[in-house]
């Protein structure tokens, strides 16, 4: 048990300048990416649940809501996004609102988004709870702290028609917040992070797609890679991912209606923490609205359609 602990708490010295990892990020663009601000060209919503290291007591536990649709008198997209996390004694909660402009490139349908979002971020750690032995930084405090701070993101987008192809790159706390209640030197800060991302839609017949896709993230000094292959054959889909040094993904899809997605995914970890975990869990559920109910049409020119494929 306590060595359970002195690994989860090892790694927060990691873990606490990082925001949560998500394995299907692939689903989640407008969380990771301002800029991805309506581009699935409607109204879109995002629920993303994820349970972390499950047999380490205190495993990080996540989740997160986003909302997000283009705007026509805005001449891009909107969107709120919300994400809440604990690790053992350690909890976050963060915020935000963003907005992208879109400008198309050419007269295909392609674009290029590029978005700013701002909130706030909230921390609390419950220091009471632990045992001197316990902590790895002699620097936190022993009680309770609390702290909000104002945070602030940016990104660039850019898509094919019908989302063929893909590629974004974002930086997210870009001020780098203060944690200074959080330790007795008041040093500590939210690492700057960037994001990187890409994937295409390889079409090898009506109902079957090859969906290859990458992921790059940089907070700190610290960065990781992961790649995923998925294939679906309507209304299914089936991946893999391998993150580097960290772990094996497992993923699985179904388009259960035309507007709702549900994909599931377990992570298998490599790490020293494979030893004292059975791995990680992940649920995702992405409900987009009809085309009908879309503000704005790809080109960003037309008023009066009522479809827009």
């Amino acid at each position: 048990m306590k060595v359970r602990w002195l690994l989860l708490l090892g790694a927060w010295g990691l873990w606490a300048q990082q925001d949560p990892q998500f394995t299907q990020y692939m689903y989640n663009r407008f969380g990771l990416n301002p800029a991805a601000a309506g581009y699935a060209g409607a109204w879109q919503f995002v629920g993303v649940g994820r349970l972390q290291w499950i047999g380490i007591d205190g495993h990080p536990a996540t989740f997160a809501v986003n909302a997000h649709t283009p705007v026509t008198f805005l001449r891009g997209g909107v969107g709120l996004s919300l994400l809440g996390d604990q690790i053992g004694p350690f909890r976050t909660t963060d915020i935000k609102a963003a907005y992208a402009f879109r400008l198309p490139v050419g007269s295909g349908g392609s674009a290029l988004q590029i978005g700013v979002a701002g909130g706030v971020i909230s921390k609390s750690l419950d220091g009471a709870s632990l045992r001197p032995e316990q902590i790895p930084d002699p620097t936190l405090f022993n009680r309770a702290s609390n702290l909000l701070v104002p945070d602030v993101g940016a990104g660039v987008y850019f898509t094919l028609p019908e989302d063929r192809f893909y590629v974004g790159v974002s930086a997210l706390h870009l001020t780098e917040p203060s944690l200074k209640d959080f330790t007795a030197t008041g040093r500590s800060r939210i690492a700057r992070h960037f994001y990187a991302t890409a994937g295409y839609t390889a079409r090898l017949s009506e109902t079957i797609d090859l969906l290859p896709s990458v992921f790059f993230k940089l907070a700190g000094t610290q960065y990781m890679v992961e790649g995923n292959l998925a294939l679906r054959v309507q209304p299914v889909v089936l991946g893999a991912s391998y993150r580097l040094g960290d772990a094996v993904c497992a993923l699985l899809g179904l388009q259960a209606t035309e507007g709702l997605f549900v994909g599931y995914s377990y992570d298998y970890t490599l790490s020293r923490l494979g030893a004292v975990t059975t791995g990680s869990h992940e649920l995702v559920l992405v409900y987009t609205l009809a085309p009908a109910f879309r503000l704005i049409p790809p080109d960003l020119g037309v008023r009066d359609k009522k479809d827009f494929r």
